[in-house]
């Protein structure tokens, strides 16, 4: 394997453990604002901000992933 194509492997699971880090985190999250008394009413819309953000961001990141997997599928 050339180094072009490690380097693209390298990057895809990067943004593939990026994307799931991520995922875990909105999650967790997501799980809090569910608990009655963890957030203030007034937080709550903070909250699922953050957690729309993680979740776009684990969603970028996957498809960043997956081009990079297409990449190295188209090579070989």
């Amino acid at each position: 394997m050339d180094e072009q194509k490690q380097n693209w492997l390298g990057k895809a699971r990067d943004y593939k453990a990026y994307s799931l880090v991520l995922f875990a985190v909105s999650a967790f999250l997501y799980i809090g604002t569910l608990i009655p008394e963890a957030i203030d009413a007034t937080k709550r819309p903070l909250v699922i901000g953050g957690v729309f953000v993680l979740m776009l961001a684990s969603i970028i990141f996957s498809h960043r992933a997956n081009t990079y997997l297409r990449k190295l599928d188209n090579e070989q």
